[in-house]
């Protein structure tokens, strides 16, 4: 059975990861909410977006970023970041009947700030789990 002292800290190191996921959710809000980007789906879309840097992929592939629903569902997420100006469409150079997106430079700064201001939290946390 764990010490008190081992239920507390966990209790503390739980409540201090809540508050920085709290602080991302925030920050999050902040940035999409008042443009209706603000749900789940777009933030896989942007994630794995930014995870793939500035490359370019296939509109096809982008939809299958927007997880947990419906493949119309996802084209409709896809197609409204487009016409929104948060991803950007171009044709391929490959193959010219084949579009491609990435992050446009708009969403490329939104979607840093959110980062950066939930890595500050998300240190804060792990900075003070760590001293003990």
């Amino acid at each position: 059975m764990p010490s008190r002292l081992t239920a507390r800290r966990r209790r503390t190191e739980r409540t201090r990861f809540l508050l920085a996921l709290r602080e991302l959710d925030e920050a999050w809000v902040s940035a999409f909410h008042k443009a209706g980007f603000g749900d789940i789906y777009f933030s896989r879309l942007f994630t794995e977006l930014w995870l793939r840097d500035s490359s370019a992929l296939t509109k096809t592939d982008a939809y299958d970023l927007v997880k947990e629903v419906s493949p119309q569902t996802a084209m409709k997420y896809v197609k409204r970041a487009i016409a929104e100006g948060y991803l950007e469409e171009f044709a391929s150079p490959i193959d010219r009947r084949s579009r491609l997106v990435r992050m446009s430079p708009r969403l490329r700064r939104q979607f840093a700030e959110v980062v950066d201001r939930a890595s500050e939290a998300f240190g804060r946390t792990f900075r003070n789990a760590t001293r003990r």
